[in-house]
Parts: C-alpha cells; sequence; structure tokens
C-alpha cells in the first residue's frame, strides 16, 4: 500500500513566496497548505493532520524583530508539542533564527533559500521527528494575540511541565476548561480525566500515574468530598499526577473551605471576557470560520470590514461561546463568499443606543472621535483614554459611525 505524501504547512504573508515554495513542495511530491498569517496557521495546525511547519517570522510591515513568528511558533508548540517546525527567515538574521530553534524550532533555512537544500532540510527533519502518542489529531486550541492573553499563556507555560494545581476562573464561555485542556497537552501527560464537581467519587480520585484531572465548577464540590480531594491533591505529585479546576466564580467567592483553596491554587489564571480583549475577536472569528467551514466541507469564507466592525462592537456577554455560534450560525444560513454584517444576524446590543447621543449631537460626538483617532495615529487604546472611555466603548461608538 502507498504511503501518503506528507503534508507541509508553509506560512508566510508573502503571496509571491508561497507560490514560489508550493510550486516546489507539489513538484517534489508533498502535499502542501499555506497560511497567510499565524492565527491561519495555528487555525490548520489544529484542524489538519500536518507533518511539518515551515514559518516566517515577520507578518505586519516593517517588522524585523521576528517576535510575531516566535509567539506563533510558541503558540503551535504549546498545542501541539512535537510538531515539527523549520523556521524561514530573511529580515531576522541568524540570531532570531538561533532564538527559534532555542524555543522548539527543528532548523532553520535563511532566505532566498536554495531548493536543493531546503528540500534535504525538510526530508531530513521529516525523518527524525519524534512520534508522539499524546498529540491529537486536532489538539486544543486557545486564540489570543491581546495582551492579556500573552500574559495567561505565558503563565501556562512557566508551569505547564510542574505537579502545581493551577485554579482557572472565569466568566461562562471565557474558555477555562478550554485553557485546561491545553495545559495538559503541554504538559504532555498520557491520561486527562474530566470530572463534574458535584459528582466526584472515590474512584474519580485513583492514583493513575502521569494523569491530568480537571475538576469542572470546584465551587460546586460537595462537603464530603473534601477530605478525598485533600488527601488526593497531597499524594498526586508522587506519580506526576495534576489537579486542575475551574469556576465562573472570582477565587475569593468560591466558598470553599481556606485550605482547600489553597491547595487547589498554587496559580491562580483568571480568563479575560472577551470584551476586554476586543483586538482577539476577529481572529477568533476567523478561526472559527476556517474550522467549521473544515469540518461540514464549506466553501472557504471571509469576512467583509463591516462585519469585522460590528463584532468587534458587540458586548458579548456570553464571550466566546456566543461569538463561536454567531459564526457557526452565519456559515449555515448563507452562502456568500464575504460574511456582511446582515449575514451574522447579531441582536441589537441593550442599552447601546440609549448611551448615543442624537442628531448634530452624534455628529459631534463622531468628529471627536476622529479627531482623537487622528492625533494618536488611530492607536484605540490611546483615543480610548484621552476620551476617557473604556476600548470596548470606543469599539462600540466607532462601529456606530461607521469608523
Amino acid at each position: 500500500m502507498t504511503k501518503p505524501a506528507p503534508t507541509l504547512l508553509f506560512v508566510d504573508d508573502d503571496p509571491d513566496v508561497r507560490k514560489t515554495a508550493e510550486l516546489l513542495f507539489r513538484r517534489a511530491g508533498y502535499t502542501y497548505l499555506e497560511a497567510a498569517s499565524p492565527v491561519s496557521a495555528l487555525s490548520l495546525v489544529a484542524t489538519t493532520p500536518v507533518d511539518l511547519v515551515l514559518l516566517d517570522l515577520n507578518f505586519s510591515k516593517s517588522q524585523t524583530s521576528g517576535q510575531e513568528g516566535l509567539d506563533c511558533l510558541g503558540d503551535m508548540l504549546r498545542h501541539a508539542p512535537s510538531l515539527s517546525v523549520i523556521v524561514v527567515t530573511g529580515h531576522s538574521g541568524l540570531q532570531i533564527a538561533v532564538q527559534a530553534l532555542r524555543a522548539g524550532a527543528r532548523d532553520f533555512v535563511m532566505k532566498p533559500w536554495n531548493n536543493d537544500r531546503l528540500l534535504a532540510t525538510v526530508e531530513a527533519t521529516l525523518a527524525a521527528r519524534r512520534t508522539d502518542t499524546l498529540v491529537a489529531a486536532r489538539p486544543p486550541v486557545l486564540i489570543g494575540l491581546s495582551e492579556p492573553m500573552r500574559r495567561i499563556m505565558a503563565a501556562m507555560d512557566r508551569c505547564a511541565a510542574l505537579t502545581i494545581p493551577v485554579l482557572f476562573t472565569g466568566e461562562t464561555g471565557t474558555g477555562k476548561s478550554l485553557a485546561a485542556t491545553v495545559l495538559h497537552h503541554q504538559s504532555r501527560r498520557s491520561t486527562l480525566s474530566v470530572v463534574e464537581c458535584a459528582t466526584l467519587s472515590p474512584d474519580d480520585l485513583d492514583d493513575t500515574p502521569n494523569r491530568t484531572l480537571i475538576l469542572e465548577n470546584i465551587d460546586r464540590l460537595p462537603d464530603k468530598s473534601i477530605p478525598a480531594l485533600l488527601g488526593y491533591l497531597h499524594r498526586a505529585p508522587r506519580s506526576n499526577c495534576r489537579v486542575l479546576s475551574t469556576s465562573t466564580r472570582p477565587r475569593a467567592e468560591i466558598g470553599l473551605d481556606r485550605g482547600l483553596l489553597y491547595a487547589l491554587s498554587t496559580m491562580d489564571i483568571a480568563l479575560v471576557p472577551l470584551r476586554e480583549r476586543v483586538e482577539d475577536i476577529v481572529p477568533l472569528a476567523e478561526h472559527f470560520i476556517l474550522t467549521t467551514c473544515q469540518l461540514h466541507g464549506f466553501s472557504p469564507r471571509t469576512l467583509s470590514a463591516e462585519a469585522r466592525a460590528s463584532l468587534q462592537a458587540e458586548a458579548w456577554a456570553d464571550n466566546v461561546h456566543a461569538l463561536k455560534q454567531v459564526i457557526e450560525r452565519a456559515l449555515i444560513l448563507s452562502d456568500n463568499p464575504t460574511l456582511t454584517t446582515a449575514d451574522l444576524h447579531l441582536h441589537d446590543r441593550p442599552g447601546l443606543s440609549a448611551d448615543l447621543p442624537k442628531g448634530n449631537l452624534a455628529q459631534s460626538e463622531k468628529r471627536l472621535i476622529e479627531d482623537a483617532l487622528n492625533r494618536h495615529n488611530f492607536n484605540v487604546s490611546a483615543a480610548a483614554a484621552d476620551l476617557g472611555l473604556t476600548r470596548p466603548s470606543l469599539y462600540r461608538r466607532m462601529a456606530k459611525h461607521g469608523l
């Protein structure tokens, strides 16, 4: 039986470079995938079996530091720890390429590349890649380019390999269970158990080695289960086991015995509501578009500029869960290759119209916002601070005024 051709994912923002790579690798017999941005690359890694990634390090205009590529490398390895990645770089230079190797890349190639040498590097990396039974075909993915999400991911990176218990808190739909699952995959433990605390039994606290135990809604833990859980928390590190717990309540309001709460939360990671990380909304929406289209065999779709602004203007009371549902429903109900605001069927936001002025006052507000954005070179954070608004509030007003 013929062995299937390895699948390569080439990540670069330059369409000419991607086309050159496509011609080279298809001619060499590889299955070729491409992505123009880090978010698209991460979505593909999450939805498609990939044998090797070739990753550029710079994506934004005038960027030569390589930090965007290093962040993307970290994100991919966080979700698929044994993924083979070759860094393909030109502007960033040898020093950043070496930094990428230290961060987990398998090799690097400098631009402009020599075709024979690039193919040889790819073949050698594929031959040497590790077999890892811990990596699922579709590893869980945390999408986040905002500073709050970067801080959360950095905290997870620091404690991934340890046995310390971690408590994830946050509103419904912020991704607590997903973050806990990602942390399990990062830890490379072999077994994952997920238990709803209201139904926790002694059988759930066995001493299976190399296990992650995720306790959902720790605030619902019955009092009768506290002694057994305390005993397990004491034993778990001896067999490389770890407990991760979640709660929709802030840590101070969980209401557990103080000793147990300390034992569950050596690290406390609070997931941030979507309304406080507006810059993540469009990348998340694009991720859901790609994964939903692949799952159901839909043709590729994109978001119009108007739809992007409308998504960013939403308050998203139910956070990422609600955003995912809006995107999935739009893809099912619309055949448009470019989704518009009308396709999204967003409901009117309660209270939004009430806090916007009417008539000439509305025109004055629009001018004030335009002036603030121009003063700060369209830096939304700076403009919001200048106007005395939160960033989400400014985004809502920008969408209302068509800015």
